[in-house]
């Protein structure tokens, strides 16, 4: 049986930036900069795509932007993205990643030390906010809409509790605690539900991932999940 080749960071579309140009800053402190540099790959990005997306710079850093121009013949094209600094990437080849995935999603697979440990996940308990609305879950005859897991403060302290703001203009809301409701997490990459008792693997900032996306794609540090989920 043939194994299958993992994808690469280096078989994605690209964006070489040739120069970048500060513009103004907000009171909020962000500054929009417009990147020049052309797209290489232009073929394997949807249209559908183009309103924003991300552009990976290093290991860990990334760009959310935007087009303000390209020529589709060439690939030349200026991006607009807001941020508080700019690293130096003039001359760096960023590589392009579509809108549905978060840059993380990349990291967390190619990372040798991202922390991943093979856990039992548990339920927990969780708020419940109940409307009178249809299509939603029935807890104990009532419907809920939303739910709120109850955080640990330390692996040893007690379950926070945290109740969300009663909404004036329902009267029909109300929020109450659900023993054990928090029942199940999703897999970060193929979104399958992790159910109490199912072991998965969970980061150090609480994002789960299957054994089966571990498997296919962490231990091969594989990033074909991009064409496959």
């Amino acid at each position: 049986m043939k194994t299958k080749k993992p994808k690469t960071l280096n078989e994605f579309p690209y964006f070489v930036v040739t120069s970048v140009r500060r513009g103004e800053t907000s009171p909020a402190g962000y500054t929009e900069f417009e990147v020049e540099g052309t797209f290489e790959r232009l073929n394997q990005i949807k249209r559908t795509e183009c309103t924003w997306f991300w552009l990976l710079i290093g290991e860990r850093d990334c760009l959310c932007a935007q087009i303000r121009s390209l020529d589709k013949d060439t690939g030349a094209a200026v991006v607009t993205c807001d941020r508080e600094k700019m690293p130096n990437i003039v001359g760096e080849k960023l590589f392009y990643l579509s809108p549905y995935w978060q840059a993380f999603n990349i990291w967390m697979v190619l990372a040798p030390g991202w922390g991943w440990r093979r856990t039992q996940f548990h339920a927990v308990d969780a708020v419940a906010e109940t409307y009178e609305a249809p299509d939603v879950s029935i807890v104990d005859g009532q419907e809920v809409r939303q739910w709120t897991k109850l955080e640990r403060a330390d692996k040893k302290g007690p379950l926070s509790r945290y109740y969300p703001a009663q909404d004036q203009d329902s009267p029909d809301q109300s929020v109450r605690e659900v023993s054990g409701g928090w029942d199940h997490e999703h897999c970060t990459l193929c979104k399958e539900h992790i159910n109490s008792g199912d072991f998965g693997y969970c980061d150090p900032d609480g994002r789960w991932m299957c054994e089966s996306c571990y498997e296919k794609y962490v231990k091969l540090r594989d990033l074909s999940f991009v064409d496959e989920l």
